[in-house]
């Protein structure tokens, strides 16, 4: 098969995934002679909070029709938000007012006075509050709770590939709007055994948006994801750990726990893109941490081991990564994914399903059938193949081999005739699977 695009034809037929190129796995399977047209998308957000990292364009996107502008809070009077909105028991979420912006950027939140935060809010960007139920550590003093937010991005994949290479698995806070632009590499954390969770639409700070809008960004962004991968995530880490109890309690009743990070084990690698700090600082204050490390404490006063901060959009911060793991590894820490962590045996909320899509175990029942089994938590689902024996058998699926359902290729098939009898063009057919 080829691919029409503004720059010319376009291969299918190669070997790795270029994230960099148009890449659409909806159509395997179609007739390899056939071409098909896809326009180029030139839509931009107004505002880009992620900006200052210069992410380079990707063509590999999703139907952005079907979902909010990226990096823009969604509307909130849309019918589907309006639904979303009236599943929430408002009685139940604290009336605590929305916090105000900064001057340089409107919902990254502004601290009043010590004197006049409210205890009661348990404002964690304000006061420090931590709540019972957020998780900040990890039960067992020699692990760590390995996590990266803001992706993905083309830099995720370094990430994932040298994670793969020490066998370690982490928890990436998926931004939706990178989803909206990278969702074959989202697959990859999938196909590769990394756990995935929220880390809302817009990346605003949550104290900052009304209650309406707090449930936009969660919804959008759990749809997305789970339009490309199956599943409905069960954490969501606040962006900036913005969060207090009106929050919390909106979190809750989505089914969400609320996961930070522990005090004094925010590497500040965001730092270093904004030229604030050098990476050998860093380096410097990581280390003093994994001396001190033997002071971390849960919420009930017990041994604990650190979550950290870490973030996986650049090729600086990857490169930061990777020194710090084995520094860590080295002081006697285990690094590990957040629900592993946990001991959390259903590290997704009920309902997701993980198929062919992700890192699955297929069992084999004889005679070319059986299923696949994914993750604790995960619902089980059939498949048939030719298969020459009949043990159980372990395989990592990847995105690069995709097939289609038969409903989806007859609907992409009626699409394009009624383009041909129309005379329509510049349809774009990546619509996730």
């Amino acid at each position: 098969m080829q691919l029409l695009t503004s720059s010319g034809l376009l291969s299918t037929k190669t070997p790795d995934i270029d994230y960099n190129k148009v890449v659409n796995p909806i159509t395997d399977g179609m007739d390899p002679d056939m071409t098909i047209h896809l326009s180029s998308d030139k839509e931009e957000a107004t505002f880009d909070p992620l900006r200052l990292y210069n992410l380079p364009k990707s063509k590999n996107r999703m139907n952005v029709a079907l979902y909010p502008t990226k990096d823009q809070i969604p509307d909130v009077n849309s019918p589907q938000v309006k639904a979303w909105v009236d599943q929430i028991d408002w009685s139940k979420v604290p009336n605590i007012p929305v916090a105000p912006g900064t001057p340089e950027v409107k919902h990254f939140p502004k601290c009043p006075p010590d004197s006049e935060v409210d205890p009661a809010s348990c404002w964690w960007s304000c006061s420090g509050c931590v709540a019972p139920e957020d998780v900040v550590t990890c039960p067992d003093r020699d692990t760590w709770g390995l996590t990266y937010d803001d992706g993905p991005s083309p830099a995720t994949m370094d990430m994932i590939k040298h994670l793969e290479t020490l066998k370690l698995t982490a928890t990436f806070f998926i931004v939706g709007s990178r989803v909206l632009e990278y969702p074959e590499i989202l697959k990859e954390h999938i196909a590769r055994g990394h756990h995935i969770a929220m880390h809302t639409w817009s990346h605003s700070g949550l104290t900052t948006l009304t209650n309406h809008q707090i449930v936009a960004e969660i919804r959008w962004t759990e749809k997305i994801i789970r339009d490309v991968t199956g599943l409905t995530m069960k954490y969501v880490r606040p962006p900036y750990g913005d969060t207090d109890n009106r929050v919390r309690e909106i979190f809750r009743q989505m089914g969400y726990t609320t996961v930070i990070w522990t005090k004094g084990w925010d590497t500040n690698d965001w730092r270093m893109l904004q030229k604030q700090v050098q990476e050998h600082e860093i380096i410097q204050s990581f280390q003093s941490a994994l001396t001190n490390r033997i002071n971390i404490t849960s919420a009930q006063g017990l041994p604990a081991g650190p979550i950290t901060l870490e973030h996986d959009l650049t090729e600086a911060t990857i490169s930061l990564s990777k020194r710090l793991i084995p520094m860590a590894m080295g002081n006697g820490l285990k690094p590990m994914n957040i629900a592993t962590c946990l001991n959390d045996q259903t590290p997704y909320q009920r309902g997701s399903k993980l198929g062919p899509n992700g890192a699955t175990e297929k069992i084999n029942d004889g005679e070319g059938k059986g299923h696949y089994r994914g993750m604790p938590g995960m619902e089980e689902q059939d498949f048939s193949s030719d298969v020459a024996n009949k043990d159980t058998t372990r395989e990592q699926s990847s995105a690069r081999s995709l097939t289609m359902p038969n409903g989806i290729l007859q609907s992409v098939a009626m699409m394009m005739a009624a383009c041909v009898v129309t005379g329509l063009t510049g349809i774009v057919l990546l619509t996730p699977l």
